[in-house]
């Protein structure tokens, strides 16, 4: 039924506990993750608007922002590789993808180049505000999928 999930992370808690319900869907007949994470465009635009500047990053500076959106990347894929490595031993098939842009649109848009039988995602992300009965790209993303959704709550 579920072959191909779409595991989108913004390594919160709420993500993290994502990942006991999606490995249970093993017995489901799931086969593959694609495990995701976006860097945020409004973190680019916010590197663009202070072109010139040094950027400061991992305890030193740095001026060229290639390489710091280069370390960025390498610093998200550093971090899925424990979920990732954790994936494998409970046996999927696992793809690494380091998206940019924002989340909702790169969710859909991995949705759709990957094929993806559902999207397993936790209903409160790091921007987590208290009282907010589920977030904003959550829900935007429940509302937008064409995949079935599974919402893990916090």
């Amino acid at each position: 039924m579920f072959k191909t999930i779409l595991y989108p992370t913004d390594f919160s808690d709420t993500a993290g506990k994502s990942l006991d319900y999606l490995k249970q869907l093993r017995n489901a007949g799931a086969q593959k993750i694609i495990l995701l994470n976006v860097i945020h465009q409004r973190v680019l635009d916010t590197l663009e608007t202070i072109h010139k500047a040094a950027y400061f990053q991992d305890a030193r500076y740095h001026e060229d922002r290639d390489e710091v959106e280069l370390r960025f990347e390498k610093d998200r894929r550093n971090k899925m590789a424990p979920i990732a490595a954790e994936l494998t031993a409970a046996g999927f098939e696992v793809k690494i993808r380091v998206e940019k842009g924002y989340p909702v649109k790169e969710i859909l848009k991995v949705e759709k180049e990957e094929a993806v039988s559902a999207i397993v995602l936790g209903s409160h992300g790091r921007n987590n505000i208290l009282g907010a009965r589920i977030g904003s790209v959550s829900e935007k993303v429940i509302r937008r999928a064409v995949s079935a959704v599974l919402l893990v709550k916090r």
